[in-house]
């Protein structure tokens, strides 16, 4: 056919007086049938026409297309194509592409009858590159369960053609170049099973290996192990060139955009990125221009805000590059991390990006500022938020009213009852709808079925209503609450919801009830293609179905460009990793066939479940088989690799410290197992002894008390006084009450363990940090006296102070000459850099994977100087530490495949490892004794040891903070320039504040806005 211009395609009814008209750019068509059918089309127009023509031709409608001059009719099949309908402007584009026939129920039915029953034959439909004959193959390879291999290719192709079951479609197209086939499919693939058959016989194809007598190169493999030694070059090379890196470091030089962003870091920070980091900031700068998305996985310390800022800077430089003609473009982009880095995100955006500002933001008003200065200047901006201030927002509660004498809640709008839909016996029914229909918003409360106004309103936390929120359960009305409370078996919410039963008129506030709009949603409503870029810092945080995983996802969509960065993608578990996937690639996911509202479908299919099964016999003398059910279902620690090569491969650059060369110092994880004293370990043994019988007798009440006895034989061994006593979830009895052993003034075994390795550290002149992982004990308080005894300089970083005062606290106590820092590893998990601290201890430890991973490299970073970073881990052997402590190992060593850190530990542990809790239970009702070997061991070999680096002189602590005093600014140095730029940069905006003060001020009547324009934080 003529491939000179657009293919014009017409439709008109008759009867309705309807013409339609479109233009086609590729149509492909199947003429071997009774008439020419459309196997896929593409075309354009007006949005509404596109739209009905799609619906015609997805009716089975005839219409005309227009080739050069000449009509031709074609015919839609009835219902069988997969359909995309695209705006872009004025116009729309919709693509229809025929479906592949379904499996028939009826298909048994067909067998040996000697003829091909044609309306059981299946039609498949495949789309290659014109001419090539190996994608061809593939495809034909997943359309039939049939197995075929690479050698089977020309003969299976040219027989099926020859039997007609493949057959060549026409295709049409001014912009693609390909071919189309359709494939014929018996039940059971029989025809592809007979031609392969046939060949087989005859000698015309043969399995490789088969031929008796001829070497197959398997005679001395047995094991994988074998199999990798013999193959493992060819199976490397194959990979190797399958699976293309979008950069070559080794071949491919780095474009301009990135060597001039590194250069600019040099003038800024006084040292240029390692050549690791430029690569990666490369590829993905590279994967950015070709997806829009890219993920950058990191290991703590490795530089990923630099990396994140350099890679989106290049790549939006690139864009105004291709679209104006010149790198000088401006771009608007957005910048969301935990609270206590978003200074540090403005000064690495001010040391990375020339001619860019980013500023600190914490309200709309202050958003909407930040634009405006955007818009009228001639430079980039970025806006800093927290992912706590990007998700809070106002809460909404039901806004219906009861009326005693219409015995309904009311509309408030149309003050009619609301209805709900009941079923009884097969009929349904309307009826007034009651207080359990409000417990939470969704699509058949949300808005009245009568008028269509919405039901629910913001919560006003000042203002009384009838209704109650109780966390973890819903709203109640107040005066129906004694209704609820049969509903529920959570101590908890029994009792708030007595209280207000008890108290209907009483004064319940809403918790964290807010007068603000979020500022995702605000984003995503009015900034929609306004947004260049979006930087989700600490990606891990988003990935459950929380609000700011929401609020991630909401401004992905509203964004351009997306980069994310984590150290540790997964916490070890298929669940960790599901509704991230689903926010950044939603069109893989879909493709692979995982339902949003299914994560079970991914977890079965790429995690590890437990499935327990009851099994009941049949009774004597019955006619009934056995019978077998599924009880439950449990999600256990491990992650298939496939994960990584279906969804991660494509989008991801993977970084370790490892990759930075031989500048880095020693890092080594060490278990350090201790003995409790005879006294806390004969009374932990009664506590554990108890806890297994109350296993084996009750299953119910263990259920019920296992949480509590796993934090006591936890936190006792630290703790062996003033631990409160287990009580009977039912009776109230008391079941175990801990004995005191130790008071606070006695020293135990840890703070010894402690004592000793900050004396030798303190006395190498080195900085220790010791975390505490439990609130509950005094582990803190009584290390403070300890060290403070001996005259070591220690203080204690609380959870008081703000998040994004945590950086200055420490370095301020550190140039005041801080020795020791304890603190819980919650509060400096993420974002700050403790150079300062080559010690870490873990006095103890608690079950989180990301804290674990996040806390032991605050030390371990690119700019370190010290030769080692050393971690400790305490625990107490024989107990329920130890056996944390072994999971850990183990859940370490599975996150670190999707991580692309493969290992043989980690894929063990695939298979090995349990769900922490029940694990932990069962270990302590079978009495399995660890072996300590086996944690030190495991530890070990994840130790980073780097002999070959060159060592520099480490200042001593006294000297450290001589040198990290502040020096005066003198002129001309990097850091004067700065300071006059940064006054420059803040001008303009510091008397525009100034003066809206002034202005406020001269009003009578104060109004104080929320989203009222605050000063910013300044850049570096």
């Amino acid at each position: 056919m003529p491939t000179s211009r657009l293919v014009e395609l017409s439709y008109y009814d008759p009867k309705l007086g309807i013409r339609l008209r479109a233009y086609a750019d590729t149509i492909i068509l199947d003429r071997q049938a009774s008439e020419t059918a459309i196997s896929a089309i593409r075309f354009g127009g007006y949005p509404e026409e596109v739209r009905a023509m799609s619906d015609v031709i997805y009716g089975g409608a005839t219409i005309e297309a227009m080739f050069n001059g000449s009509s031709l009719h074609m015919s839609g099949m009835v219902r069988s194509y997969r359909r995309q309908i695209s705006h872009d402007g004025i116009y729309a584009v919709a693509t229809l592409m025929a479906d592949d026939d379904g499996q028939s129920a009826d298909q048994n039915e067909a067998e040996n009858t000697g003829e091909r029953p044609e309306e059981n034959v299946r039609k498949c439909y495949i789309f290659c590159p014109a001419g090539d004959v190996d994608r061809l193959f593939e495809e034909l390879d997943h359309k039939t369960a049939a197995p075929l291999i690479p050698e089977f290719r020309d003969y299976v192709i040219s027989q099926l053609m020859e039997r007609k079951d493949l057959r060549k479609l026409d295709v049409f197209s001014v912009t693609e170049h390909m071919d189309a086939w359709v494939l014929k499919l018996l039940p059971e693939d029989k025809n592809v099973v007979e031609t392969l058959n046939k060949g087989l016989e005859s000698g015309a194809i043969a399995i490789p290996g088969a031929v008796p007598g001829a070497p197959d190169g398997f005679a001395n493999v047995n094991t994988v192990t074998d199999y990798l030694n013999t193959f493992g070059v060819t199976v490397a090379n194959r990979i190797r060139n399958q699976f293309q890196p979008l950069f070559d470091p080794a071949v491919e030089p780095l474009s301009k955009e990135v060597l001039e962003i590194n250069q600019y870091i040099q003038e800024k920070a006084g040292y240029p990125l390692y050549d690791a980091q430029l690569a990666v900031a490369e590829a993905t700068k590279r994967q950015l221009q070709r997806r829009g998305v890219a993920l950058i996985v990191a290991e703590c310390g490795s530089g990923k805000t630099k990396l994140g800022s350099a890679a989106m800077g290049a790549a939006l430089r690139g864009v105004h590059l291709a679209q104006q003609g010149t790198s000088g473009g401006k771009s608007f982009g957005i910048i969301m991390c935990p609270s206590h880095i978003t200074q540090k995100w403005v000064r690495e955006i001010g040391e990375t990006l020339p001619n860019t500002r980013a500023m600190v933001v914490r309200s709309i008003g202050e958003l909407d500022r930040l634009y405006k200065l955007y818009e009228l200047g001639s430079q980039n901006f970025y806006a800093v938020f927290s992912k706590e201030r990007a998700r809070d927002g106002y809460m909404r509660y039901p806004a219906v009213t009861w009326n005693r004498r219409k015995k309904g809640f009311l509309c408030p709008d149309c003050m009619e009852p609301v209805q709900m839909e009941i079923s009884d016996d097969g009929s349904k029914y309307l009826v007034n709808a009651d207080q359990l229909f409000f417990l939470a918003e969704d699509k058949k409360n949300h808005t009245c079925p009568r008028c269509g106004a919405p039901l629910w309103a913001p919560v006003n936390p000042r203002r009384k209503t009838e209704w109650v929120k109780i966390g973890g359960y819903g709203w109640v009305h107040r005066y129906g609450a004694k209704a609820h409370i049969q509903r529920t078996k959570d101590e908890s919410v029994i009792d708030r919801l007595t209280k207000i039963a008890e108290h209907p008129d009483g004064d319940f506030p809403v918790v964290g009830a807010k007068r603000r709009f979020p500022l995702s949603t605000y984003i995503k409503k009015k900034m929609r293609g306004r947004v260049s870029a979006f930087i989700a810092d600490e990606l891990h945080e988003f990935n459950n179905a929380s609000g700011q995983g929401d609020a991630m996802a909401e401004l992905f969509g509203a964004s351009k460009l997306f980069v994310g960065m984590t150290a540790t993608l997964i916490n070890g578990y298929s669940s960790g990793i599901f509704h991230l996937l689903y926010r950044i690639v939603p069109g893989l996911m879909k493709k692979d066939g995982k339902e949003y509202r299914r994560p079970s479908d991914f977890d079965a299919e790429y995690g590890v479940l437990e499935n327990v099964y009851e099994e009941r016999d049949a009774a004597y003398n019955s006619n009934r088989r056995t019978t077998k059910r599924k009880t439950r279902s449990k999600l256990l620690p491990g992650v298939s690799p496939l994960v990584y090569s279906r969804f991660l491969l494509e989008y991801t650059s993977f970084l370790s410290l490892a990759d930075m060369g031989k500048d880095l110092p020693d890092y080594e994880e060490i278990p350090v197992n201790l003995e409790m004293p005879e006294p806390v370990r004969s009374a932990y043994k009664q506590a554990e002894h108890t806890l297994q019988t109350a296993l084996q007798t009750d299953r119910w009440v263990a259920q019920k008390i296992l949480s509590a006895y796993l934090n006591l034989l936890t936190v006792y061994p630290d703790q062996p006084y003033d631990q409160k006593p287990l009580v009977h979830p039912i009776d109230g009895t008391v079941i175990v009450e801990p004995e005191n052993t130790a008071c606070f003034e006695d020293v135990l075994p840890k703070e010894d363990k402690v004592m000793e390795i900050v004396r030798r550290k303190i006395a190498a002149g080195e900085r220790v940090m010791v975390y505490t992982s439990w609130t509950r004990t005094d582990s803190q308080k009584k290390l403070l006296k300890l060290l403070r005894a001996e005259g070591i300089r220690t203080e204690i970083l609380p959870p008081s102070v703000p998040t994004e005062k945590r950086e200055a606290w420490v370095e301020k106590q550190v140039r005041n000459g801080l020795q020791v820092l304890i603190t819980n590893p919650k509060i400096v998990e993420t974002g700050l850099d403790l150079n300062a601290f080559t010690t870490i201890i873990f006095y103890s430890l608690g079950y989180n994977l990301f804290t674990l991973r996040q806390a032991a490299r605050r030390s371990y970073r690119i700019n370190q100087t010290a030769p080692r970073i050393e971690v400790y881990l305490l625990y107490y052997s024989d107990t329920m530490q130890a056996k944390t402590m072994k999971l850990m190992a183990s859940k370490l060593a599975v996150a670190g495949i999707i991580e692309g850190t493969f290992s043989e530990e980690g894929l063990a542990a695939m298979s090995d490892v349990r769900d922490m809790t029940s694990q932990m239970a069962k270990e302590l009702m079978l009495g399995i004794k660890d072996n300590v070997e086996d944690i030190a061991s495991a530890f070990k070999r994840m130790a980073i040891i780097n002999p070959d680096r060159h060592t520099r002189p480490q200042p001593s602590a006294a000297e450290s903070v001589l040198e990290e005093l502040p020096s005066p600014v003198r002129e001309g140095t990097i850091r004067a320039t700065q300071s006059r730029q940064q006054q420059e940069l803040y001008e303009g905006l510091l008397a525009k504040t100034l003066e809206d003060q002034r202005r406020k001020r001269a009003k009578k009547a104060v109004v104080v806005d929320e989203n009222q324009l605050s000063l910013f934080g300044p850049a570096a």
